[in-house]
């Protein structure tokens, strides 16, 4: 009996010396940096580790079902030693180093921003939105709505661009996914990888912010989380090792006797590095010392005069800035869709995506025709679309405007794109050049006018009123916003989009009309037509 009990125990230890080190699931998505995702495992123990038959198991972030990722026979982790695990991917990125596993055979797809990764020691699936410990060996919840995570709070969201990582190389495990893990550029390790020792000195790593954050504007405070490993942070007394001593921008010492996050105050435009070192209970930094520091920025707004002026600062210097627009532009378009509204001023045009439920940041009630006072927020490039995120509410200056669209061609767009996305134009004899019968959604119609490009529809048939009804066969004049979309429209990326179906309606021969204007004789009797008109001016 006594062999049985220290056979169990010994295998509880080395299971837990096995752990979840970094999971990635934007994989072959827009902008991704690899094509597929991933799970890597890591052993920290001194020992080599048996995983045979193990899984890696996902679920959705608030699902109740558990995909499995088989871990086949005579498989064992060395040691110091990665795991890489290949799953479902996509196009786009770079190919993952020789994985050490690849899942080829329905392999998890895992969510770029939220999700439940687990690593069990049998291969029957998991089930429940949340799991009982002792039921997995580990476990990482990313996002906020992840239902099952270790600790107090999962891992904060991910992006296409961004992995959950566990500290330290993968030794750091306080069973707090929230502290353990931080966020970052996706660096997968396999079993090729040098072996990385734990130690079991004391250490101390910053989960959070990562260094470099640029926080909006309307920052008012930054939580800097902390992960301490073989440290024992509290007030002098039995069993405590020390505390901690932090500074912001080198001013005075601050003592902190536990491991919540530390709450630093900011203000917009300014950059804060904080400094934080583990001390002993008489206030001596150990030896060596252990210690961390993070910096991080509380963006300004970039004051713009009008939204050109916000065109010519992204191209200058590239997207994700703040922005506080001191025109008020005029509502052109209002979508279902995420919010959504396009916008311009007497410069140039601009969309707003306010991605939140409704009715999102922009709280005040608006409508097309409407002019937008105090709009303030992030530039952001979606496949090519210059969109703007707010990040306060707005008001409404004005209701009831009228916005003429600008006659261009489509040359004249594909010529100089930014002076012309997301502006209302008008292109004169355009021919739709459509293989199909119908209008379908997000779909590309080829047109001629006579340079080529396509009629994309961006738009849902819940907003407009063309999809599934008949693509025109004769030229015509129509109305349309210009776009850009660099992963669904063929080179030069250049679409343009209609509101309805009488912007792309209007007769073929439709013109201003001019005063006083006579044609004769009519009916025409011959080959000459005589044209007069009351104005006094150049007619077109």
């Amino acid at each position: 009996l006594y062999t049985l009990l220290l056979i169990a125990f010994t295998g509880i230890f080395a299971n837990a010396q096995v752990v979840i080190s970094q999971v990635y699931g934007g994989g072959g998505n827009a902008g991704a940096p690899f094509t597929h995702d991933f799970v890597e495992l890591f052993n920290k123990s001194a020992n080599s580790v048996d995983i045979s038959g193990w899984s890696v198991q996902y679920a959705s972030a608030t699902g109740t079902s558990w995909s499995v990722n088989a871990i086949p026979a005579s498989t064992s982790v060395a040691p110091g030693k990665y795991y890489l695990i290949k799953l479902a991917g996509g196009a786009t990125g770079a190919a993952l180093p020789t994985p050490d596993l690849d899942i080829t055979s329905g392999p998890s797809n895992l969510s770029g921003t939220a999700g439940k990764v687990a690593l069990v020691n049998n291969s029957t699936a998991l089930s429940g939105t949340t799991l009982t410990p002792g039921t997995y060996i580990d476990l990482v919840g990313y996002g906020s709505t992840a239902t099952a995570f270790e600790g107090t709070a999962p891992v904060a969201g991910l992006t296409n661009t961004t992995a959950a990582i566990r500290l330290n190389g993968g030794c750091t495990d306080n069973n707090q996914n929230s502290t353990d893990f931080t966020t970052g550029t996706p660096t997968p390790r396999n079993s090729s990888t040098a072996a990385n020792v734990c130690s079991t000195s004391p250490s101390l790593a910053i989960s959070s912010p990562t260094t470099g954050t640029i926080y909006s504007p309307i920052t008012t405070s930054v939580n800097v989380a902390l992960s301490i490993s073989n440290f024992v942070v509290g007030n002098p007394g039995t069993g405590i090792d020390g505390h901690i001593h932090y500074s912001v921008n080198g001013g005075s010492v601050v003592m902190k006797y536990d491991t919540t996050p530390i709450a630093i105050p900011v203000t917009a435009g300014n950059t804060y590095t904080v400094a934080i070192e583990l001390v002993n209970n008489s206030h001596q930094a150990l030896s060596p010392a252990v210690g961390a520091t993070i910096t991080f920025t509380v963006a300004a707004y970039n004051v713009v005069a009008n939204l050109a002026a916000l065109r010519a600062d992204v191209i200058a210097n590239g997207a994700g800035k703040y922005y506080q627009i001191s025109s008020n532009p005029i509502i052109t378009y209002k979508r279902n869709t995420r919010n959504q509204k396009y916008i311009q001023d007497a410069t140039a045009a601009i969309v707003i995506d306010d991605a939140t439920t409704a009715p999102g940041v922009i709280t005040t009630p608006m409508n097309v025709g409407d002019a937008i006072s105090g709009l303030k927020g992030q530039s952001l490039l979606f496949n090519g679309l210059l969109e703007l995120t707010p990040i306060e509410n707005a008001t409404v200056a004005s209701t009831g405007n009228t916005v003429t669209p600008q006659v261009v061609t489509i040359a004249d767009v594909i010529a100089n794109i930014e002076n012309y996305e997301s502006e209302l134009v008008q292109i004169n004899g355009v021919t739709f050049d459509a293989t199909a019968t119908n209008f379908a959604a997000n779909t590309n119609t080829p047109i001629t006018g006579p340079t080529a490009s396509v009629f994309r529809t961006v738009f849902s048939a819940t907003e407009v009123d063309y999809i599934n009804q008949p693509i025109p066969t004769t030229p015509r004049n129509i109305i349309v916003f210009p776009g850009e979309n660099t992963v669904s429209v063929p080179s030069p990326s250049i679409y343009f989009v209609a509101r309805s179906l009488a912007d792309i309606n209007l007769s073929s021969n439709s013109f201003d009309n001019i005063p006083g204007l006579t044609m004769y004789p009519n009916p025409l009797s011959g080959n000459t037509l005589f044209i007069t008109s009351t104005a006094n001016a150049e007619m077109n």
